[in-house]
C-alpha cells in the first residue's frame, strides 16, 4: 500500500520545475529514473530505501473527468490539466514528507494544486492542507 497524492498541473513538467521539486523534497532524497525515464523513484540516501514513486504525467483533456475521479474539490480545474501521481511508501515512516514536498513544489511552479487521499499528510509535511 502507499500514501497517495496527485499533483494537478496547468503547465507541463520541465527540467527546472523537477529540479526544484527535488530540492524541496529534502537534502537526503535523490531520484532515479525507472523504465523509459517517465517515472522516478525518490530514495532516502541514508537508509537506501525508496520513499516514493512519481509516475509519468498524463494529460487530462476531458471536462468533468477530474471531478469524477477525485471529487468536488477539483471541479474548478478546467482541462487540459497534467495529472502526476506520487505514491509515498507506507513501509518507510515519514515518506509522505518528501513526497508531498515534491508534489507541492511542482504545483507552485506549474500553477496547480495537490490532491491527497488523506489531508493529514500536509500537517505531517509541515504544509497547509488542501
Amino acid at each position: 500500500m502507499s500514501k497517495n497524492m496527485v499533483a494537478l498541473l496547468k503547465k507541463p513538467l520541465d527540467e527546472e520545475a523537477v529540479a526544484a521539486a527535488m530540492v524541496a523534497a529534502g537534502p537526503d532524497v535523490h531520484a532515479t529514473a525507472i523504465g523509459d525515464g517517465g517515472a522516478l523513484q525518490l530514495w532516502d540516501r541514508e537508509g537506501g530505501q525508496v520513499v516514493a514513486l512519481v509516475e509519468a504525467p498524463i494529460l487530462v483533456r476531458v471536462p468533468g473527468e477530474l471531478e469524477r475521479l477525485l471529487g468536488q474539490e477539483v471541479a474548478h480545474l478546467e482541462p487540459p490539466i497534467w495529472w502526476l501521481e506520487v505514491h509515498a511508501s507506507e513501509e518507510v515512516e515519514g515518506s509522505e514528507v518528501p513526497a508531498l514536498r515534491f508534489a507541492a513544489e511542482l504545483s507552485l511552479r506549474l500553477d496547480g494544486m495537490v490532491w491527497m487521499d488523506d489531508p493529514a499528510y500536509a500537517e505531517t509535511a509541515g504544509l497547509r492542507s488542501r
